[in-house]
């Protein structure tokens, strides 16, 4: 049977001498290894004999009782994982990592470092979050001082900014305005080779507040029909790739092809949402031109060892770079633009546990050679997931912890037949969850199953293996993430003088953590407060905090992240989350794109909602309870109250951002700086916390 060959050659390979590193970690011996492989082939054997059922339940017996045998003899200490991680599943990784390495097209970027020890790095970051193990106290990233800066000069800047990445376009924004910026990078300001997906009304926002120029957004900057690619393939133009519309659907399995008119396929169509890639390297540099020749500094190479806060600037002390050991870069404050990892927000937060956590991996590859016109925003092919896990598990006759696989693929720049894929899941952080790495394993497992119908080498049955060896897939990337989220976002000020932004700060969704489109949207607010702020000296924790003030429709989305997981042990319906999304997904399709857009580009709007919320009670009035139930009543309440200041935002920002914006300025023509500001911020929070920034 054509499943137990590939058991056979990881058994000599997991009990020979070409054992991959991670497997010499593992507490194995050859006798040991070598019979619990030859058990896993009868195993299989065993299955291939029994009743006849599909290539894909076959598939699965076998990798469930191969996992099982080895797990038992060997579990994987080197990762510290507790579920189906032996030897077999990290040589099939690293083999495919290893035809990655060797290809020139292998790019590094962020999320796509492309080998196994990054791999085994972001896991053992991840093992430490859901174990619950508490670092020790490190010395403060941030510290206060009273007192003035060291030496008594003057601030050198008026704004540093920490990351360049992201951090260009706020800086380039700031410095065109007449403000002193410095840009801190760590490594080189440069975009990775993957493109950012984007739409080009959402670029706008850049050319808008003068981060870039209209004449930027040059390449494939066409409007594409439905169905249509645009490409450029030009590597100095800053649009790589456009087409013209991306789906979403929620399917209990692959029923057909797109557009089949298969009535058991759902497919939302949505225009104008993710549908551009852009090329960030050509974006970053562009900016960049514009930040230098605004008179702006960047300082590539240069990592911020902590940063001292004064009465009058902060003194921020670098440890590597064209800067000499040691040397320090004053400024009157700091914008911490060093994303979801920054030792700012870290401090910031302390031993607090992250309410949710994202996984995704995925793939850049050429070879989806029969249908790449289209992309999937968001899509399931199947209902809840359990793989495998040890018998004996809590979760009992449940499998593995459950939890529903979403998957997210585009069209790519780089070629005809070139698709970036995304496979991810929501999850809390207990100890039995999943490593990043067997998440991979199930990538490698399910692709061919999701993309049979855009690649032939898939449509012909063939393994994401057996399509590399044979030429017909080219692995280009590997991309994985793992990204904890906070109720507590955003994050209010660590210390006087900073400001956290983008990633750092928590103000992208929590559904699709879309770093660089929660920038465009909030660039021209946060400039506009940071260039109040310096003006009128208001740089203290109080008055930064109503920068990153709460925002109730990006809080409301906790419910929505915590409705799309399944809690361990939790016995709610197979088809509960598939269900729930294909019933809400149909309203907004029927409600129009003032109602499908703005949700599905991250702004919740609250009367938006409010209708499809009372549409689903309707048409699916027996899922309403079942519901609330699984969510459960301090969950439910809270996001009741969410909903609530949504709705008094909305009202509010209707019917009284004009008398405050004219007492505001009543207060500044009375000197009372602080007060005109609050209340410019207040109304931005009512603007921004109800989605009233948004237009078609």
């Amino acid at each position: 049977q054509r499943h137990a060959e590939p058991v056979r050659r990881a058994a000599q390979q997991c009990s020979g001498s070409n054992l991959c590193e991670s497997d010499r970690a593992l507490p194995l011996h050859g006798a040991s290894t070598l019979l619990a492989g030859w058990a896993a082939v009868a195993v299989v054997q065993s299955t291939a004999r029994a009743k006849r059922s599909s290539r894909k339940s076959r598939a699965r017996r076998a990798r469930r009782s191969w996992k099982r045998t080895v797990m038992q003899a060997a579990p994987c200490t080197d990762l510290q994982v507790d579920v189906g991680q032996a030897a077999h599943v990290a040589c099939r990784t690293q083999r495919l990592l290893a035809t990655l390495e060797e290809s020139s097209d292998a790019a590094s970027g962020a999320g796509a470092a492309g080998s196994f020890a990054g791999l085994k790095a972001i896991d053992r970051a991840w093992e430490r979050i859901r174990s619950k193990t508490v670092p020790p106290e490190a010395p403060a990233f941030v510290a206060e001082h009273a007192g003035r800066l060291p030496g008594g000069h003057a601030p050198e800047f008026d704004v540093v900014v920490c990351g360049g990445t992201l951090g260009i376009f706020l800086a380039t924004v700031l410095q065109r305005q007449g403000l002193r910026v410095c840009v801190l990078e760590r490594g080189k300001l440069a975009g990775r080779a993957q493109e950012w997906n984007i739409s080009l009304k959402e670029m706008q926002d850049l050319v808008e507040t003068g981060a870039l120029d209209e004449a930027d957004l040059d390449g494939a900057v066409e409007i594409p029909a439905r169905g249509q690619v645009i490409r450029d393939d030009d590597p100095s133009k800053m649009v790589a790739v456009q087409f013209g519309s991306v789906r979403a659907g929620f399917n209990a399995q692959e029923f057909a092809p797109s557009g089949s008119g298969d009535p058991r396929l759902q497919e939302v169509w949505l225009d104008g949402v993710l549908n551009a890639g852009v090329r960030p390297n050509v974006v970053i540099e562009r900016s960049r031109q514009r930040f230098e020749a605004a008179g702006g500094v960047v300082r590539e190479g240069t990592a911020v060892s902590n940063i001292g806060v004064y009465d009058d600037g902060v003194c921020i002390e670098t440890s590597c770079g064209k800067l000499e050991e040691g040397q320090r870069v004053t400024a009157r404050m700091v914008i911490d633009a060093m994303g979801n990892q920054s030792p700012i927000s870290r401090q910031a937060r302390g031993s607090m546990q992250p309410f949710g956590i994202c996984i995704v991996v995925g793939t850049v590859a050429s070879g989806f050679d029969q249908d790449n016109s289209f992309g999937d925003l968001i899509y399931t092919n199947s209902d809840l997931w359990s793989g495998d896990i040890a018998q004996g598990h809590a979760d009992g006759d449940l499998g593995s912890p459950r939890k529903q696989y979403y998957w997210e693929a585009f069209p790519a720049g780089s070629g005809s037949t070139d698709r970036t894929t995304y496979l991810f899941t929501y999850m809390d952080a207990e100890p039995e969850r999943l490593s990043v790495q067997q998440q991979l394993e199930d990538y490698w497992d399910l692709l061919p199953i999701y993309q049979q119908h855009n690649c032939r080498a898939f449509a012909e049955g063939k393994s994401v293996e057996e399509a590399v060896e044979a030429g017909d897939l080219k692995l280009k990337r590997v991309l994985y993430g793992c990204f904890p989220t906070y109720k507590d976002s955003p994050l209010p000020p660590v210390a006087a003088r900073i400001l956290a932004v983008g990633d750092a700060s928590g103000i992208q969704s929590p559904l699709s953590f879309g770093g660089f489109g929660a920038l465009t949207r909030h660039i021209g607010r946060l400039s506009t407060a940071v260039q109040e702020a310096l003006k009128t000296d208001l740089l203290s924790k109080e008055d930064l905090a109503a920068v990153n003030a709460y925002l109730p429709n990006q809080a409301a989305t906790w419910m929505f992240q915590r409705s799309m997981m399944v809690p361990l042990g939790d016995r709610r319906p197979a088809n509960f989350v598939n269900r729930l999304l294909r019933t809400n997904f149909q309203i907004m399709e029927d409600f129009g794109p003032e109602v499908l857009k703005p949700f599905n580009q991250d702004v919740v709007q609250p009367r938006a909602l409010g209708r499809v919320l009372v549409e689903a009670t309707i048409r699916d009035p027996l899922n309403i309870p079942v519901l609330c139930w699984y969510i459960g009543p301090e969950l439910l309440v809270d996001w009741m109250g969410h909903m609530l200041s949504m709705l008094w935002f909305d009202f509010a920002f209707h019917s009284l951002s004009g008398s405050v914006h004219q007492l505001a300025t009543w207060f500044e023509q009375q000197g009372n700086q602080r007060q005109a500001f609050r209340l410019r911020r207040m109304v931005e929070q009512w603007e921004f916390g109800s989605g009233q920034d948004y237009s078609l």
